[in-house]
């Protein structure tokens, strides 16, 4: 009972003091909640920061690795290319020693076809101006 014995103006400083407690702790509360907010959001952002770092050493790796297979396969175009150089100039050897074969034979069986034949030696050609109107049947007309 010994609020009953205190004074209007006591009470009313009682209560001012415990509206500035309460104001007080408002105030924290608040601060506390803006702290927690604060944090969660914090959180979020770290968190998605870290999906994002995660992805781009994914995309690191998978950009490595089709590097590294990027080089396999020019290694392997290089090589080809160099044995279809070495396959070519062989072709080439080969057809070269295949013609000149042929060429002798061409010329081998003109030969043995000439001597063997009774037959008269080709007819000559001659070549002179009028070649070519000889060749057209009737003489050329001045136009």
């Amino acid at each position: 009972m010994a609020h009953q014995n205190a004074s209007p103006s006591t009470l009313a400083e009682y209560e001012l003091e415990l509206a500035a407690r309460e104001a007080e702790l408002n105030r924290r509360e608040a601060w506390v909640r803006r702290a927690e907010e604060s944090r969660a959001e914090a959180d979020e952002r770290s968190a998605a920061l870290d999906r994002r770092e995660h992805d781009l050493e994914r995309m690191l790796e998978a950009i490595e690795t089709q590097r590294v297979r990027l080089d396999e396969v020019v290694a392997e175009y290089e090589s080809r290319r160099e044995t279809l150089k070495l396959r070519t100039s062989e072709v080439e050897a080969e057809r070269d020693r295949l013609r000149g074969e042929q060429a002798r034979l061409v010329a081998a069986s003109l030969g043995r076809d000439e001597m063997t034949e009774d037959a008269p030696p080709p007819k000559m050609i001659e070549v002179g101006p009028d070649w070519w109107s000889k060749q057209l049947g009737t003489p050329l007309e001045a136009a």
